[in-house]
């Protein structure tokens, strides 16, 4: 949302994630937080049994449809509601995004520095170790 709302820049989300990074990251309201299915592959393989339900459950079409059909005719218009940005919870999270999400440009610009320099000097290592493991 920050990012699409132009409060902070794309590249901040996998700065974020980086190992050293402090970047916090605004998170939604967990009430819109839903799991809208899982998938399973089936192993083969020597010595795996494989119970039959199970391969019902992740091959039948028939019921991959009625998952789709509830998610789409009673979890999705109940979700929806949660989404209209004036209502509760989104009120307070939209104010709050908008007045605590803004990192000024100097201090991005630092960290981004700090990434390259890193990554930098991390290549620079690894191909050094790399290099020696042959030749030491």
């Amino acid at each position: 949302m920050a990012v699409k709302r132009k409060l902070i820049p794309k590249d901040i989300i996998s700065l974020s994630l980086n190992k050293f990074s402090r970047i916090v990251l605004p998170l939604a309201p967990p009430e819109v937080l839903i799991l809208r299915g899982n998938a399973f592959k089936m192993r083969s393989g020597a010595g795996n049994f494989t119970r039959q339900e199970m391969v019902s459950l992740v091959e039948s079409e028939q019921i991959l449809k009625a998952v789709d059909e509830f998610y789409t005719g009673v979890v999705l218009p109940e979700v929806s509601k949660f989404l209209d940005s004036s209502n509760s919870p989104w009120a307070k999270w939209v104010e709050n995004l908008e007045n605590y999400s803004s990192i000024p440009d100097g201090e991005l610009d630092e960290v981004r520095e700090a990434w390259k320099t890193w990554r930098e000097s991390f290549r620079v290592k690894s191909a050094s170790d790399t290099q020696c493991m042959h030749t030491c």
